[in-house]
């Protein structure tokens, strides 16, 4: 039987906390705070975390190539991530609409995104939304590889996300369609390799070396982040600007705090705030697709602790009845 991990949860709680922090501050106070070691490392964590899940699932289990798509993996990915998606988009109309009366300004919008994952009534962070569909179809391809030959997984997925950073920061596409390079899944192959080694760490007793490892990477991680965000550092030829504080070379931060917490942290622990961050953790995906609407309609300058309160508290109801929104009592 799988064994859950609480300080999975626990991880995936402070990362959506995060996200809603990155979305209500403003560009200036997230430098000053130094927001690149923490509420920056938002979508890291969850990219490090999808892989560790991913890891996590291959264990004990021996992948055939016949068994990657199937009809309960399709019912399985429908239930947990369309389902409250379509709840969420037409619930944003729904919003918009009314928005649109009793504000008198335009909100709604219907154009080609729409059909990649946008809502219409968007707001920041939508394109993790994208990303997450496209993991869909990656995945199963991703862990199957990776059991057979996780070496030769590791190596291509860098690779791949290397040729695809190179690709994009000299393709002028980008330029006018930045959203299709944000929701790019590549751009976080690197994370994904990360955690999937970390979910062969879990069940190992603590070891110097592996800490020593994990350490050194995120030290480096550290310094290329300072030197990127704080000392103005351009790698344009290499890589998109936008972007270029999330890459191969700043995810072992990331990887190095899942390992940290994992190996700190129980498995289960009725201690208060560790379980009202587990709880955040499991509502995260209903509470990120809230965020989006919220701040498609909500001004980023409205107080912190509203903007931090309205979609926790309406993410984390919708995570909870979204089996009675649909079925009933």
């Amino acid at each position: 039987m799988k064994q859950h991990l609480q300080q999975i949860d626990v991880i995936k709680g402070v990362a959506i906390v995060a996200v809603l922090l990155l979305h209500s501050l403003s560009r200036k106070e997230l430098e000053q705070s130094y927001a690149i070691y923490h509420i920056w490392q938002a979508v890291p964590l969850f990219m490090v975390v999808m892989g560790l899940n991913l890891g996590l699932s291959l264990r004990g289990k021996t992948q055939r190539l016949q068994q990657l798509y199937t009809r309960k993996y399709f019912t399985k990915k429908a239930a947990r991530i369309f389902v409250p998606f379509v709840m969420v988009f037409l619930l944003s109309i729904v919003a918009g609409l009314i928005w649109e009366w009793l504000q008198e300004e335009s909100v709604l919008e219907f154009n080609f995104y729409t059909w990649v994952g946008v809502f219409p009534v968007t707001g920041r962070g939508n394109y993790f939304i994208t990303l997450l569909l496209q993991s869909i179809l990656l995945l199963p391809v991703i862990g199957y590889t990776f059991s057979r030959w996780p070496g030769l997984t590791t190596v291509g997925l860098v690779v791949l996300e290397v040729l695809f950073q190179l690709w994009a920061a000299q393709f002028s596409y980008f330029e006018e369609n930045n959203y299709l390079y944000d929701a790019a899944f590549p751009r976080y192959f690197t994370a994904v390799a990360f955690g999937l080694w970390l979910s062969t760490l879990v069940w190992a007793p603590f070891r110097w070396r592996y800490f020593a490892v994990l350490a050194t990477l995120a030290v480096v991680a550290a310094f290329c982040m300072y030197f990127l965000v704080y000392q103005g550092l351009e790698l344009k030829s290499l890589l998109r600007p936008e972007w270029q504080s999330q890459q191969l070379l700043t995810f072992g931060y990331a990887a190095f705090i899942v390992w940290l917490t994992i190996k700190l942290l129980p498995s289960f622990s009725n201690f208060i705030p560790l379980r009202l961050l587990a709880e955040l953790g499991k509502a995260s995906y209903h509470i990120f697709l809230i965020q989006v609407v919220y701040f498609g309609l909500a001004d980023q300058d409205l107080p912190l602790l509203l903007n931090l309160s309205v979609p926790i508290v309406l993410g984390y109801l919708f995570f909870k009845y979204e089996p009675t929104l649909l079925f009933g009592s």
